[in-house]
């Protein structure tokens, strides 16, 4: 497992209320829109891919019978355009976290992804995060190995927001000044830790 952080454009932000429409005790999502082409991407792709194969190795070590019939999927996938279905030059790259966990015990336990503004403060959960906001993710790559598939799931931890496109789910979003960057206020019983959150690098 590592610690990473990456930056990009935000899409189907999901961060302060969970998504039930395929877990429903609810997943924390957003995806991660990059260029290609970037250094910083290049490099982030390398780095997941070599993740996957270790995995790919350690799994052929232990099952030498499997090498011929596995599968490698990378972390990332070609961004389309809607309209033309034509490739856009950029990448997406998904994060999830699992809004309740159960231990092995049969316990269960809650989580949230922590969310700051460009100066570390937490974000009013009020607050909605569009499509085109320019964020930070911190995230954990694990590898894993289901029905003949090597991969690696992106275990979102925590999210930036460095430029905001505010959604109100009416339609009337606004982008605020890039300039200065994005400071959200907090509510009084918002509190978070950077520690854990972080542990590959600085936001």
């Amino acid at each position: 497992m590592s610690n990473l952080i990456i930056k990009g454009k935000a899409n189907w932000v999901k961060v302060f209320e969970p998504d039930t429409k395929f877990n429903p005790t609810g997943d924390y999502t957003i995806d991660v829109i990059v260029p290609a082409d970037d250094p910083a991407t290049v490099a982030m792709c390398e780095r997941l891919d070599d993740i996957v194969q270790e995995a790919f190795n350690n799994e052929v070590k232990n099952k030498p019978q499997v090498k011929n019939t596995l599968s490698i999927r990378t972390a990332d996938k070609p961004e389309m355009h809607y309209e033309t279905g034509e490739p856009t030059g950029n990448l997406v790259f998904k994060f999830k976290m699992k809004a309740e966990v159960r231990k092995k015990d049969g316990t269960t336990f809650s989580q949230q992804p922590v969310v700051v503004d460009a100066k570390r403060q937490p974000v009013d959960r009020t607050i909605g995060i569009g499509n085109g906001s320019v964020v930070k993710v911190a995230f954990d790559a694990a590898p894993y190995v289901v029905q003949g598939t090597v991969g690696v799931a992106l275990r979102l931890k925590a999210v930036q927001v460095i430029e905001l496109i505010e959604y109100s789910g009416t339609g009337g979003d606004s982008l605020f000044d890039e300039e200065d960057g994005f400071e959200g206020a907090a509510t009084p019983a918002d509190t978070f830790t950077m520690d854990n959150a972080t542990a590959g690098g600085d936001f």
